[in-house]
């Protein structure tokens, strides 16, 4: 049987790197992990295919020559979803759809002719025999959550080479903790499972026979969520770093009370994470209570931040704007924050109420939920009713997003995280030429770019000055930069005009039509 795997387009984001992307020449941040996962999962004799359409493109002659066409997709990748569904349906050939969105969400793919709701590893068989002896169901439900510790290793031979620029790992799936917002326990529970060492010894081994060099995403949506487990994998991590040349260094994303355990901070170092991405949400501590999240109010966030930093982990933040306990004041105290915090990547969204969610829950029992255009995302207008009024809302998201991204304000904040930063030795690894020459680039290129090349010059000379053996680390946060200041200009600030002037005009309206019946 031929199946033909495919993951649908992201739109660009703030995670997506999209305008730094042609200087380390390539075509994508990260791989469809899911998908290369699944892609093992699958029978051996079948013969398989992988289209990601994020690095290539897909002609109708490769869908017509699959007996199958299996799709993933998370939310954002809705609209992409839902065209190559009515593609292949026009096309006739026979598809089924999982992932994050399907599971969420499985009543809104009349357009898919099988649905896996949840995770595949216990279902994937019963799947592929009944698709072989075309006698497949409409639904596929996990039972239990399954055990990872028989998930295989990724088909990474799969992926186009050269098109990624880092690699991705998963660990563990779950967290224990119970924000309001998250939907990561609806999806996987709140008791994390995890892989085995040896399995990620054999994925690490896999990427390398790639010929991968660089940086190793573990993406877990919380990889301290069992500490027990990650304190035993940690040590095997380091030595087989160690007996590779130390040909990878690490990031992942996890929960701030990591900065409450020093040997765990040590070990990861020692281990080569270099980074870590953590969930601040908010400065506010009665929004933080008001969403559940009770482990960001045990201690100064900021000195948090500062404690990472100085024992070697980088921070990159998420943020959320849009709590019913933030005042008109959470603007300037997010801007304040991010910036004494010394965070240069900082993703800010607006708040939504993901689908199954304890928040999305709230809010239909308080009828607050609304529609909103499909296509929309979390840089824009949620879909439910705010306490603070929408156009309100805006502004300052806007005002907190151009502020941030302003250069000179960026280039600032990154020499602050570059003062604080103190580098382990375990965290180097050999360069490779693909970052050579990106550095190169950002010199030809950001140096004489017309709109914050000064900010830019004056960045790396302090760098050179006070700081020259961080220029390396310099560099990548200009280069990423980049991303941020252009997508920030470009994409998201005139999307953000938009509604505001629409939001504006409805206003004005309101005003006129209550005026009139007044008279």
């Amino acid at each position: 049987m031929r199946a033909l795997l495919i993951n649908p387009l992201f739109p660009d984001n703030y995670w997506s790197q999209r305008h730094a992307l042609p200087w380390v020449r390539r075509s994508c941040l990260i791989p469809p992990l899911g998908l290369i996962t699944v892609a093992a999962m699958l029978p051996r004799h079948w013969s398989i295919d992988l289209v990601d359409l994020n690095v290539e493109t897909l002609d109708d002659e490769t869908i017509r020559r699959a007996d199958v066409v299996m799709l993933t997709g998370m939310l954002a990748q809705r609209d992409s979803l839902h065209e190559l569904l009515g593609r292949c349906r026009r096309l006739g050939v026979r598809t089924v759809v999982g992932g994050p969105y399907a599971t969420a969400l499985p009543e809104q793919f009349d357009d898919a002719d099988h649905v896996v709701i949840g995770e595949a590893e216990e279902l994937i068989a019963d799947l592929a025999a009944d698709l072989e002896a075309g006698r497949a169901e409409r639904f596929y439900r996990e039972g239990d959550k399954p055990s990872l510790e028989h998930t295989p290793v990724p088909r990474f031979d799969l992926l186009k080479r050269g098109a990624y620029h880092h690699m991705a790992l998963q660990f563990s799936r779950g967290c224990p903790f119970s924000c309001e917002f998250c939907d990561i326990t609806t999806l996987f529970g709140h008791n994390p499972r995890t892989k085995t060492n040896a399995q990620v010894i054999a994925e690490l081994d896999a990427m390398r026979a790639t010929g991968f060099r660089g940086e190793v995403f573990f993406v877990d949506d919380n990889f301290i969520g069992n500490k027990k487990a990650v304190r035993k994998l940690l040590p095997d991590l380091a030595r087989w770093r160690d007996a590779n040349g130390r040909c990878f260094t690490f990031y992942t994303e996890a929960s701030m009370n990591l900065v409450q355990d020093d040997a765990l901070i040590e070990a990861m170092t020692r281990a080569g994470f270099t980074a870590a991405f953590v969930c601040i949400e908010t400065p506010s501590e009665s929004a933080l209570r008001e969403t559940h999240k009770l482990q960001n109010t045990r201690f100064d966030l900021a000195t948090g931040v500062h404690r990472l930093l100085e024992r070697g982990l980088d921070v990159w933040a998420g943020f959320i704007i849009g709590f019913d306990n933030e005042g008109h004041d959470i603007f300037d105290r997010m801007i304040r924050f991010v910036q004494n915090a010394a965070i240069p990547y900082a993703m800010i969204g607006m708040l939504h109420a993901l689908p199954k969610t304890k928040l999305h829950e709230r809010l239909v029992g308080e009828g607050r939920l609304i529609e909103v255009p499909k296509g929309g995302d979390q840089f824009g207008l949620t879909n439910f009713v705010t306490k603070m009024d929408p156009l309100t809302l805006l502004r300052g998201y806007k005002h907190v997003l151009e502020t941030l991204y302003e250069p000179s304000v960026y280039f600032e904040r990154c020499k602050r995280n570059l003062e604080i930063w103190k580098p382990t030795r375990f965290a180097a690894r050999p360069r490779t030429l693909v970052e050579y020459g990106a550095a190169l680039r950002s010199l030809l290129s950001q140096g004489r770019a017309e709109g914050y090349r000064r900010a830019y010059r004056q960045f790396l000379g302090w760098v050179a000055l006070k700081h020259p053996t961080k220029i390396g680390r310099a560099l990548g946060q200009a280069i990423a930069g980049h991303h941020y200041i252009t997508y920030t200009r470009e994409t998201v600030i005139p999307r953000l005009e938009e509604q505001i002037a629409e939001l504006t005009r409805a206003a004005a309206l309101q005003d006129a039509r209550t005026a009139q019946a007044g008279a």
